[in-house]
């Protein structure tokens, strides 16, 4: 078996049953390619007999773990991956929503290169999304570039640095358990999820670090979206007064564990890992003199990667792709570079936003957010 999902789940079954629904429906994939286990963290609202009913194609998996004063996100998600049979392993969480060419698209990226670390963005549902049917919300949700409520805050910093994961400052930075996927091989080479972050936050963060840090490039993937459930405030855009000293002391833990990892002072940490920075200074290297570069006919698919590749090595000039094909491969293949002597931007054009509109309704939102409390 190649792809084993882990999900776990904390009296979340309404939310679940539609996760689990949508796994159904992968392009070109059957039963024999892929596996689910979902991973309950001690619910008590009768998920396993909840989801019991659920018509799938694909084998699933339920282990129900006793809570007690060390359960954690880690534990569950390392329960999860420990019992599984594929060979990469897939983090998503029990209010996702994957898209039928999920597969196909880590099957793009884990064709191109394996020894790497896949990480995709969310689209983040509204309320008018809550009665509808998985295969409505399919077909009614799709990316948008002018709608903001829908994007979420990965969307604004790519467009504003680069979907070259190469070209940004503690690019692990970016890695959600939401959305990713690994080989399990280096899953056992780092032991997983840090079990100490019992409280909520930096868990993921941690584990991106930490493969990273063994070789692993982290690869953007800006076609591998999946759709964020709504349930309540959305999460990307601040965290909650009542989370934030929990995650304030599992940023201290982090900068404990791995004191090389940013030399800040701590309260600027804070606000880094908090994303308060302004996007400006998450771009890699200093100002350089640019080349744009311009995807419009796969005929010269080879010319483009000759030009790329030698600006990225020589002089001091720095390529910056805008990309119209995004059909090709092109996307994994800069970022399977590394991270070159001069830094390559790259921007699907598809996903071009407006980043002067979405700054704008992202203050609005944390205002918002931070006076509702």
């Amino acid at each position: 078996m190649k792809y084993s999902f882990v999900i776990p789940s904390y009296n979340n079954k309404k939310l679940l049953k539609n996760t689990l629904e949508a796994l159904n429906n992968q392009t070109g994939y059957s039963s024999e390619d892929y596996e689910v286990l979902v991973v309950d963290d001690g619910s008590t609202d009768q998920t396993k007999e909840y989801i019991a009913g659920i018509n799938t194609n694909y084998q699933l998996n339920y282990i129900y773990l006793n809570r007690d004063e060390n359960s954690c996100r880690s534990k569950t998600r390392n329960t999860g991956w420990r019992n599984a049979q594929g060979n990469i392993i897939i983090f998503i969480d029990s209010d996702i929503i994957i898209m039928p060419n999920y597969l196909l698209e880590l099957e793009r990226v884990f064709a191109n290169n394996t020894k790497c670390l896949l990480i995709g963005n969310r689209l983040m549902l509204d309320k008018n999304s809550e009665n509808l049917s998985v295969s409505d919300i399919l077909n009614t949700y799709q990316f948008d570039s002018t709608n903001y409520d829908l994007l979420e805050f990965r969307h604004f910093l790519y467009q504003a640095s680069s979907y070259n994961s190469n070209a940004i400052i503690c690019p692990w930075m970016q890695v959600y358990s939401c959305n990713l996927a690994v080989p399990k091989q280096y899953l056992i080479q780092v032991n997983g999820f840090d079990e100490n972050f019992i409280k909520w936050g930096m868990e993921d963060i941690e584990l991106g670090y930490s493969l990273y840090s063994i070789g692993l490039q982290i690869i953007i993937n800006s076609r591998l979206e999946v759709l964020h459930q709504y349930h309540g405030k959305r999460n990307d855009l601040i965290v909650e007064l009542s989370k934030e000293k929990d995650y304030e002391e599992n940023i201290d833990y982090f900068l404990k564990k791995h004191p090389e990892a940013i030399k800040m002072r701590r309260n600027i940490a804070y606000k880094f890992f908090e994303g308060k920075l302004p996007t400006s200074l998450l771009l890699l290297g200093k100002p350089q003199t640019k080349k744009e570069i311009t995807l419009k006919d796969i005929r010269d698919l080879n010319s483009y990667k000759k030009e790329i590749e030698a600006l990225a090595i020589q002089g001091d000039i720095a390529p910056v792709i805008y990309d119209y094909l995004e059909d090709t491969d092109i996307d994994i293949w800069i970022q399977s570079l590394g991270r070159t002597k001069n830094i390559i931007q790259y921007f699907p054009m598809s996903k071009e936003i407006n980043t002067n509109k979405m700054k704008s309704f992202i203050d609005d939102e944390r205002s918002r957010q931070l006076s509702e409390g």
